[in-house]
């Protein structure tokens, strides 16, 4: 059995893939299996000549979007130690990658493991020091960002590397044994019903709630060019499912055990953004409604409120 299976969601990224794929080929012990959502033939072409022991896999529905995307690369996938989820616009370090696969060896009571990201400039091929993502918090409002973004980073986080919600999607490492715990089956790491955006919040959100352990390394794994988001202002998709799968996000996750300030904060939280999309965005106020139509998945819990509540914070 190989060590690492490394799963990428290809979506019209040539350029992307001519920089990041001669790095991931020299890796030790690992299986990469591509997904092309776009069904792009220009990048079918320069992946099977180029990198023939990549597998390289289409789906007959099309784009599956991330989290499904990557759920059907494990089901197509070759069986293996760890699942390395990566993004396309990513720029690896092979020796943090190294470290990362070292730190699960020796450690089997983690489930998922990642380090740093910092941008990546990729018009000027140029790897920065501006911090890309240091993982996921989140506060009491259930508000959650990428810790860090934006600012120089200097070592002012890495005292407290590891207090943080959960690991962004871009990359992470996880281990396969752990998957089914989270929705019954070996294969399905992410909810379906989101088909992108903040299903890596609704993962770590399923991961603390039965107190699986979550790892966070001081070391950069790699410079991301992440090609969403650059915008001040999101692009109606972009808003339409953040919107949509938060609703979804807290019904999956929400507790009514929560304390007091906890379910006030959340209430406020969304009561200002609905009315903010009333007068800014009023067509995206019926994702608030069609979330509600959803049969959710609700997140199987081993752990009480009082004890997930540390991992937010006020």
């Amino acid at each position: 059995m190989i060590k690492t299976v490394i799963g990428i969601i290809s979506y019209n990224d040539l350029l992307y893939l001519k920089k990041t794929l001669p790095v991931l080929s020299e890796l030790p012990d690992s299986k990469i299996v591509i997904l092309d959502n776009a069904h792009n033939d220009e990048v079918q072409k320069f992946v099977t000549q180029n990198y023939p022991e990549i597998d390289f896999i289409r789906h007959s529905d099309g784009n599956l979007g991330f989290g499904r995307g990557h759920n059907y690369i494990v089901l197509k996938s070759p069986p293996s130690e760890y699942f390395f989820c990566l993004n396309n616009d990513i720029l690896l370090d092979p020796d943090t990658y190294k470290k990362c696969i070292s730190h699960l060896d020796k450690n089997n009571d983690i489930c998922m493991v990642s380090a740093k990201l910092h941008h990546w400039d990729f018009a000027n091929n140029r790897k920065t020091n501006i911090i890309d993502t240091l993982g996921i918090v989140g506060n009491y409002a259930h508000h959650f960002w990428d810790r860090g973004q934006g600012k120089e980073d200097v070592g002012q986080f890495d005292n407290s590397i590891n207090q943080i919600f959960g690991i962004s999607g871009a990359a992470f490492f996880i281990r396969r044994n752990c998957i089914p715990k989270l929705h019954g089956n070996s294969t399905q790491i992410f909810d379906e019903n989101f088909f992108m955006y903040k299903e890596d919040i609704d993962l770590a959100y399923r991961m603390r709630w039965q107190d699986m352990k979550i790892d966070f390394l001081p070391y950069i794994l790699g410079y991301h060019d992440r090609t969403v988001n650059k915008k001040k202002r999101k692009s109606k998709f972009e808003a339409t499912q953040s919107y949509k799968n938060h609703i979804i996000l807290l019904r999956n996750n929400f507790s009514s055990k929560f304390s007091f300030k906890i379910k006030y904060q959340t209430f406020i939280y969304e009561f200002f953004k609905f009315f903010y999309y009333m007068f800014s965005r009023p067509k995206l106020l019926k994702e608030f409604f069609n979330a509600f139509k959803i049969k959710i998945h609700k997140s199987k819990r081993t752990i009480s409120p009082r004890k997930m509540k540390k991992y937010l914070l006020k």
